[in-house]
């Protein structure tokens, strides 16, 4: 939907490289996942209206590496609208 505006997406944990990646072939997502060394949390965390550890996390970083939006719910259509303001 977005690929053609430049929009990147990533999933992030911090378990174990190796079963981020089974979990990326069990959710059947093709889009990257990283491995957090606790840096990026650390970076963002404290940008949440909602600090704490509850998972997963949706977030949404600016192409100028800005906090934009959070949530511990799914929330697509809050998520899409994240994205367009920032484009």
């Amino acid at each position: 939907m977005y690929k053609d505006q430049d929009v990147v997406v990533w999933g992030i944990g911090w378990d174990d490289p190796e079963l981020l990646g089974d979990f990326q072939e069990w959710l059947g997502v093709t889009y990257p996942f990283l491995h957090d060394d606790g840096s990026v949390s650390v970076d963002y965390a404290t940008e949440m209206a909602f600090p704490s550890a509850a998972f997963p996390q949706d977030w949404v970083i600016d192409r100028d590496g800005t906090f934009v939006y959070g949530n511990n719910y799914y929330e697509l259509d809050e998520i899409v609208a994240a994205i367009e303001r920032s484009l």
